[in-house]
């Protein structure tokens, strides 16, 4: 029944990926003939910008949320979650008046100030977001949050094709982002079960404080890990607009979200529904072999794609999105590498996260982090662009697999012998 019951929302939640990814996908073609590869990498970098800020916007305390046994505890837990991310969105603003010139200085594109407005809103609407979602996991509304991806696609495509038909350039894209978000929030807000939540109980401010200090883990150890993930993701966007140039960026990020959105969003589906059972698989003893059924399924399903972009990229690229993006398909043939065993990590790094692993996660990702910079800095010294992806990939490759190892020998620590 626990098996059926995880098959079910792997489904529902990859299916409605599916979906929402496929939107993206037949829209890209468009985009592509609508912004320049300049274009593009300014939204590069002001996705990293936020996507730094968005993963501690909340002080990673929506992760806690389907933990607690009890249902008031775990809505104070939303509380304040959303409380947190407001106040971050506000600290946002006050950043963007005061630094948005120095911001985008420093990531060497100018232009960059005057959208940088956007930000809070982003952050503002996106931490919302992943509040709700978390609400809506412990309670297995799959099909809620199943709905939302396939509103946020539908939002986000929209507004950047119809900004790209107005002419508004790396503006449009950027509202694009900040439009699907928005749409997803409001979606989850207004979900069945999640309808009432805001009319339930005050926030109980002596609840709230025994609720931070259980969860002080999540703070203390996992936001520094999880911002230094993202700092190793989105190294590249950020370093290599700075080191070379937005168009370098803007290729590189064609290619990261042709590869990556479909295997990122899948990936986390397949993660959230695990992160959602974990507590009855440690309960049962079975943590480690759910890891490792599920490592085995994404690798059968990953196999043949990588072949084909690995042999095929530069042209397919050429002839879907124009040919001014080959070379984004050429970056795409050598990052497909490691992305892939990225793939099979990224779901099952939320064994850490339902384990009190997040000790183990913070050096995980500070490994990494240097080793992506150590690459980036390489292929700036030979000055190639190409270079520093290919060193991108080999460090995915040997960082993400040495990963998997070291959390499924902590996933053994809960096995009960049979």
């Amino acid at each position: 029944m626990a098996n059926n019951r995880f098959l079910t929302g792997v489904l529902t939640l990859a299916s409605a990926t599916a979906a929402g990814q496929l939107i993206l996908v037949l829209a890209t073609p468009l985009l592509t003939r609508l912004y320049t590869p300049e274009e593009f990498g300014l939204l590069a970098v002001f996705m990293a910008v936020m996507a730094v800020v968005l993963v501690v916007s909340s002080l990673r305390y929506e992760f806690a949320i389907p933990l607690p046994r009890n249902a008031g505890s775990a809505r104070q837990l939303l509380y304040l979650a959303l409380a947190i991310n407001l106040a971050m969105a506000v600290l946002s603003l006050l950043a963007v008046v005061l630094f948005r010139d120095d911001i985008a200085r420093l990531v060497k594109a100018p232009q960059l100030s005057t959208y940088l407005w956007l930000l809070p809103l982003g952050i503002l609407f996106a931490g919302t977001y992943k509040a709700l979602s978390y609400w809506a996991i412990r309670n297995k509304d799959y099909p809620v949050i199943a709905r939302t991806k396939i509103v946020q696609s539908l939002a986000n495509v929209a507004t950047q094709v119809l900004a790209g038909l107005a002419g508004l350039g790396a503006f449009g894209l950027m509202l694009g982002q900040v439009v699907g978000q928005t749409a997803g929030a409001a979606r989850l807000a207004t979900g069945a079960r999640l309808r009432g939540v805001f009319s339930l109980e005050r926030l109980n401010s002596l609840r709230s404080r025994a609720m931070l200090r259980r969860h002080r883990h999540f703070p203390k150890y996992d936001a520094p890990a999880a911002t230094v993930d993202v700092l190793s993701v989105q190294l590249p966007n950020l370093m290599l607009a700075g080191l070379f140039s937005p168009m370098v960026a803007g290729l590189y990020m064609l290619a990261e979200r042709v590869l990556s959105a479909p295997m990122g969003l899948l990936g986390q589906a397949v993660g959230q529904v695990l992160f959602g059972s974990s507590r009855d698989a440690i309960q049962q003893g079975t943590l480690d072999r759910l890891a490792i059924r599920i490592i085995a399924s994404l690798s059968a399903m990953i196999l043949l794609p990588a072949i084909a972009v690995f042999f095929w990229a530069g042209d397919l690229f050429a002839w879907i999105f124009g040919d001014v993006w080959r070379e984004a398909g050429l970056y795409a043939s050598w990052m497909i590498l490691g992305l892939s065993v990225q793939f099979l990590y990224s779901p099952i790094s939320m064994v850490l996260m339902a384990t009190n692993g997040q000790k183990i996660n913070l050096f995980i990702h500070l490994f990494m982090l240097l080793a992506k910079a150590g690459a980036v800095i390489f292929g700036y010294y030979l000055g190639s662009p190409l270079a520093a992806v290919i060193g991108f990939s080999v460090v995915g490759v040997v960082g993400y697999a040495g990963a998997i190892l070291i959390i499924l020998a902590h996933a053994r620590k809960y096995r009960v012998s049979s």
